[in-house]
């Protein structure tokens, strides 16, 4: 990491690489006066709440905009099948 200075409160841009959130920006608000190391994002698949962790590679700072590159990190994320093994799932939880 570079020497960025962050307040608590300030934003700074999430750029996420790899996994289910490859190429997609997120505006956060720090949390401390440090960088997050790893963030978690989640989404609903298939109805279910997944979480997926992104470790911090890389931040940079232009002018007072501070941008922070993070990696999907699979092992560290909760597992979801691959879109071709997943076959049919239709009913699998119909309830009556």
């Amino acid at each position: 990491m570079t020497d960025i200075t962050i307040h608590e409160g300030d934003e700074f841009t999430a750029i996420f690489h790899g996994g289910p959130f490859d190429g997609t920006t997120d505006t956060r608000t720090a949390t401390s006066d440090a960088l997050d190391d790893e963030v978690t994002v989640f989404a609903d698949i298939e109805g279910l709440q997944t979480a997926f962790t992104y470790k911090s590679t890389g931040s940079r700072q232009v002018l007072d905009q501070i941008s922070v590159d993070y990696t999907f990190a699979p092992d560290e994320s909760d597992p979801v099948d691959d879109l071709q093994d997943r076959g049919d799932r239709s009913g699998e939880f119909d309830r009556e």
